[in-house]
This record gives structure tokens, sequence and C-alpha cells, in this order.
């Protein structure tokens, strides 16, 4: 059965379709996970990667070295520089960019609008679909009306939404994009409490979104839910 453990901060653990998949993997650096890098060795099949500020990108490069059969999924153009910089290999690279699905041995992913800022490409987020379980990752961003038609498309089942404020939306912003994007069975917060930074009352998020009529599902660092 497909499961989604929330790893602190913006990174994300799936288990679907038969796959070990990462987003935005920073452990090392993030004071709130549960596991250590070595946990991971020899066992993830994905990577994907929202866009290149340190706090996501994170350990892929070392991820990478240490499952040597993984693959990563992000943007063309981030690809290329992950490439060019570190060595990686194209036979371990799926080339995307936002649009539609993409094919990964029974799962199906894509790239979607985010609002933010990248060094490298634009920032994006993601969506994972397998077993019937469809899954949308906002990365980072600011609320947009498109989000609109992120939901009409993709038509989520669970939506990982940031609510972290001053980089991302707040708590109440968050709420709007949940209208906006109408996960069916749930919506789970990221993206707060990290740092002072972008320390929020997540009750305030949950309050907000029940009264919306939706589900928030508010996860400790390492729990993980069955989707």
């Amino acid at each position: 059965m497909a499961q989604l453990r929330w790893l602190g901060h913006a990174a994300i653990q799936i288990q679907i379709g038969g796959k070990n998949i990462l987003i935005d993997p920073m452990i090392k650096d993030n004071p709130l996970s549960p596991v250590k890098l070595d946990y991971f060795k020899n066992s993830v099949d994905l990577i994907i990667v929202t866009h290149d500020h340190y706090d996501h990108l994170g350990d892929t490069i070392e991820l990478l070295k240490i499952n040597p059969k993984a693959k990563l999924y992000a943007t063309y153009d981030l690809e290329a520089y992950l490439a060019d910089t570190y060595k990686i290999s194209w036979e371990n690279i799926i080339p995307a960019n936002i649009g539609g699905y993409v094919e990964f041995d029974g799962v199906k992913l894509a790239l979607t609008k985010a609002v933010h800022s990248s060094t490298h490409s634009d920032p994006t987020g993601a969506i994972v679909s397998s077993e019937g379980i469809t899954i949308y990752h906002a990365g980072d961003t600011g609320l947009f009306e498109d989000m609109k038609i992120i939901g009409e498309v993709f038509k989520p089942d669970y939506a990982l939404l940031p609510i972290g404020g001053r980089f991302t939306m707040d708590p109440y912003q968050a709420s709007i994009a949940v209208e906006y994007i109408k996960p069916k069975k749930g919506v789970i917060p990221i993206h707060y409490n990290t740092w002072d930074l972008i320390k929020v009352n997540v009750n305030e998020f949950v309050t907000l979104v029940k009264s919306k009529g939706y589900n928030p599902i508010v996860l400790e660092p390492g729990q993980s839910i069955q989707l």
C-alpha cells in the first residue's frame, strides 16, 4: 500500500507503485529530519527536486552517489547544470519541464508552475501519480490563481503546501490555495517551523482548512500515513 512520510521541512518520502521516491531531500542540514543520510543507501529509485535552493536541492548529489541506480527528475536546465557540475550521467536523469505527465516505470510524474525564485531554471511543484493516487507537492511558492488549473488538470488526492510565510505562503494564503486545488483526501502543511524565520502556528492553518470543508493532515517529522 502507498505511503507518504514527512521528513521535516519540505522533504518527503513517497512509497508508491513499487518505487521509493524522495522529494526535495534535505537531510543532513535539516534539524527536523528523523533519519541520517545513510538510511537511504541503495534504497531510492527516484529523486525529485523542485528548485535549486539549498534547502530543497539538499543532499541530492550525495544521494545519487549512494543510490547509483536512482533517477533524477527536475527541470531540464537544472538537470543540465547538475549533470555538468557534478558529473551526473544522463542515464540517471529523466529530462523534463513544466507540462504533461512523464512515465517512470509505472509512476506518472509532472512538473507544475510555482511562484518563487531559483538560480538555475524556474521553480516548480511536482505531481506523483500511481495506484490510483495523485499527490501534489507545491514546492516553494506564493499563492497564485493558476493553482486552480493544477487542481482541474491533475485532480490531486493529496496536496503538500508550504505554510511558513516570509518565503512562501502563510497559513491564511495556503488555506486559499486549498480552495483552488481542491484536494480530495487531504492537505499536508510543509515548510514551516524548521527555523525561527518560518515559525507559524499550524493550528491556524488547520482551523482555516476545516472551515472550508477540507481535511488537514498535520504530520510530525518522521510520521507516515497510508494513502
